[in-house]
């Protein structure tokens, strides 16, 4: 089977400042390849096709862990619009693994938002396992919102909640989640919690206090 190929969000060159925003991606997926070869994970990451979820504080901890642990196996993801999600499309597009990568629609369009993430799950037939913040990507942080479970729902994979930690660490101040940067040599610990199934009928609401409370237990722990 061919490996998956990373696809673009959108037109990088739209983007003002664009050459910039590749810049930094280029530069972060530089810095985040050194971290992921010199630092150590504690923890089991499973390698079966699931949808990935954590808090989007955890992004860079969780793009170094699957890079490390999951590298080859292909997964899909989102950025903004804007020079920041040009930045992140970039990084993503340069890290070597297999990622589609699709811009969010507006925020607050529920109907586009719906069908992003029965987009996003069409690709499980293809075997992507899709990466979804539950929280993301304007917050407020690390309370859930339903995508993950939609995703989930539609894809027919199970969902899996992951909480990592990182020592030593950057906080980068100033943004609403409060995002950590592991800083080579780092360890990381990897939590996991019981996977979430949904039925493909099944109502998404009653299921999104089980899903807050198993990322709750695990940023607790």
């Amino acid at each position: 089977m061919a490996r998956p190929a990373a696809t673009p969000a959108g037109p990088l060159s739209s983007v003002p400042l664009g050459w910039l925003a590749r810049l930094f991606g280029a530069g972060l997926a530089l810095y985040l390849r050194l971290v992921v070869r010199t630092c150590r994970v504690i923890g089991p990451a499973t390698r079966d096709q699931v949808v990935l979820a954590w808090w989007h504080e955890c992004n860079m901890a969780a793009f170094v862990t699957a890079r490390k642990l999951r590298g080859d196996l292909p997964h899909a993801s989102f950025s903004t619009q804007g020079f920041r999600g040009s930045v992140i499309t970039s990084m993503l597009q340069l890290s070597g693994t297999p990622i589609r990568i699709f811009e969010l629609p507006p925020e607050g369009d529920r109907v586009a938002g719906r069908a992003f993430a029965v987009r996003m799950a069409r690709l499980a037939e293809q075997g992507y396992s899709p990466i979804v913040t539950p929280d993301g990507p304007f917050g407020p942080g690390r309370v859930a919102k339903p995508g993950a479970l939609i995703v989930a729902r539609a894809s027919g994979l199970a969902l899996l909640p992951w909480s990592l930690s990182v020592r030593p660490e950057i906080r980068l101040s100033g943004r609403w989640d409060r995002q950590y940067l592991p800083l080579p040599f780092c360890r990381i610990r990897l939590r996991a919690a019981e996977p979430i199934r949904i039925g493909a009928r099944e109502p998404i609401k009653p299921r999104l206090a089980e899903l807050q409370a198993a990322l709750d237990r695990l940023t607790a722990d």
